[in-house]
């Protein structure tokens, strides 16, 4: 039963556009735009792009019967930090019914800077190659490689990653510590095991020529980034050195060791932090394998990427870390799942499980305030915002029974996929169903006609028959037995037995 008006109209719409999420300040980023018209008649409308009240662009577009489609491509420049709000639109036809699949909604998110990460190795090898796509997979990171040979200023960069340090390292650690940087030591085919302890105050290894190969188990308690949208099956084993960690710190370990069916409490992947600095330490070599999993696994990188992107984004600041931490993107489109997550920890810096979050969101233009709880998910807690009208909003996020209360601003982008379509597609139900299968608002008697005479839906009496023995109606039987003892009774009372 098709519902809906099925004459067709002369139609222009937007059917796709891309755009990257990010852009740098008084950058060109690029965007691209698919329009289609439905009609027989060539005509040109107006194409144009604006921010607000301001046209950042605009162009003629022709279509035809012939010439249905076209492409545009252009280049806009970000102006400003924060979230750029845009909008893409065909002027409407005279006779043209549906105007709301003329306009698309986008947004960029306008960045002032880079994080800037140094990969510091004189070996070459496919760890190196993994961890540097990884990184770069996100557009607000650039990272270099370079050798302790090339002697680089570690001023020029926000945060160092160690690969298989040995003595030729001593002058870019000392800088680092010199500098107050965060780093990421990882160990490698060529570490210098004493070299490194000498380096170290936080941890020690013990040193040891042999190697072992371990599997890794994800500490589902770890608190320094949200880990809720990673997961990991059966990964490759990887290459440590053999020997235990001594640790002179209180780490936050992420993976432990898994030697064979063994799960040990020694640490592969820990961070930490030292007077004013953040560091991580992952003592191993072959994790590209993991990365390829990933892919395996996922038909793509981006699970092991985030993982990565996420320690990176932990070294790349040193603010002090809150109790109560968000994370949430600054724009959303209407279509999509609006999720903000939330870590809540105690005084002494664990996650919390007990906490009471409740996020109070105000639409900046109506003023209309929602108030929606957080659920505890894991080792977060989460509240799914999906269903709110577009516009912008201010919210704030608090902790019941403790002073505690983050707050800040996102957008949601209006799309409503219904708007899209000018007509009801029964070209499309036709192709399902058949063209006698078919039928339109106005055919209802009809319908219920084909239903009535269809063999397969006419009502049909069965019978059954169940047997049962009297053993299994066990209350039944204590009855009768109750019964026959009471008449034994009563004629034994009474002389007749």
């Amino acid at each position: 039963m098709i519902y809906g008006d099925t004459t067709n109209y002369p139609d222009l719409k937007i059917t796709q556009l891309n755009v990257n999420r990010y852009s740098y300040l008084n950058n060109e980023f690029p965007v691209e735009i698919f329009t289609t018209y439905s009609g027989s008649d060539a005509i040109t409308t107006q194409f144009k792009i604006t921010s607000g009240n301001t046209t950042l662009y605009q162009e003629q577009i022709r279509f035809s019967k012939d010439n249905p489609s076209q492409i545009v491509n252009l280049n806009l420049t970000s102006k400003k930090v924060g979230t750029q709000s845009l909008r893409a639109s065909l002027t409407p036809l005279t006779l043209e019914k549906n105007i709301s699949n003329n306009n698309r909604n986008f947004a960029v998110e306008v960045i002032d800077q880079q994080t800037k990460v140094l990969i510091l190795s004189n070996v070459i090898h496919p760890d190196i190659a993994a961890l540097k796509k990884a990184i770069a997979s996100n557009q607000q990171r650039d990272v270099s490689i370079q050798n302790t040979d090339d002697n680089p200023d570690l001023n020029d960069y926000n945060m160092v990653i160690f690969y298989s340090p040995d003595n030729a390292f001593a002058k870019a650690y000392n800088q680092a510590k010199q500098l107050n940087k965060n780093t990421w030591t990882i160990t490698g085919p060529s570490t210098d095991y004493e070299f490194l302890n000498s380096q170290m105050t936080a941890y020690s290894i013990e040193v040891d020529e042999e190697v072992d190969e371990v599997q890794p188990i994800l500490n589902t308690s770890y608190t320094t980034f949200n880990l809720e949208d990673y997961s990991y099956d059966d990964y490759p084993p990887v290459q440590v050195p053999f020997g235990a960690v001594k640790m002179n710190t209180a780490p936050d370990v992420l993976i432990y060791k898994s030697i064979g069916d063994v799960e040990t409490q020694q640490p592969l992947w820990f961070t930490y932090e030292e007077n004013e600095t953040r560091h991580a330490v992952f003592l191993a070599e072959g994790f590209w394998r993991w990365r390829a999993q990933s892919y395996l696994d996922e038909k793509d990188f981006k699970n092991w990427d985030e993982l990565v992107g996420s320690q990176i984004q932990y070294l790349a600041s040193n603010k002090r870390r809150n109790r109560l931490e968000l994370d949430y993107k600054t724009f959303y489109y209407q279509n999509q799942k609006i999720i903000i997550n939330a870590q809540y920890l105690d005084k002494n810096y664990e996650f919390e499980d007990n906490g009471i979050l409740n996020i109070t969101l105000i639409h900046k233009k109506s003023n209309n305030r929602t108030v929606r709880p957080f659920i505890l998910d894991g080792n977060s807690y989460t509240v799914d915002l999906s269903g709110l009208e577009a516009g912008d909003y201010k919210f704030t996020v608090k902790v019941e029974n403790d002073q505690l209360s983050q707050s800040g601003a996102l957008s949601i982008l209006e799309f409503d996929v219904e708007k899209q379509f000018i007509s009801a597609h029964d070209q499309g139900m036709k192709q399902l169903v058949g063209i006698d299968g078919v039928y339109y608002q106005g055919q209802i008697d009809e319908v219920i006609t084909q239903l009535l005479k269809n063999p397969l839906l006419k009502p049909v009496e069965r019978s059954s028959t169940s047997y049962a023995s009297l053993v299994d109606w066990q209350y039944l039987l204590g009855f009768i037995l109750l019964l026959l003892g009471l008449e034994w009774f009563l004629r034994k009372y009474s002389g007749l037995v």
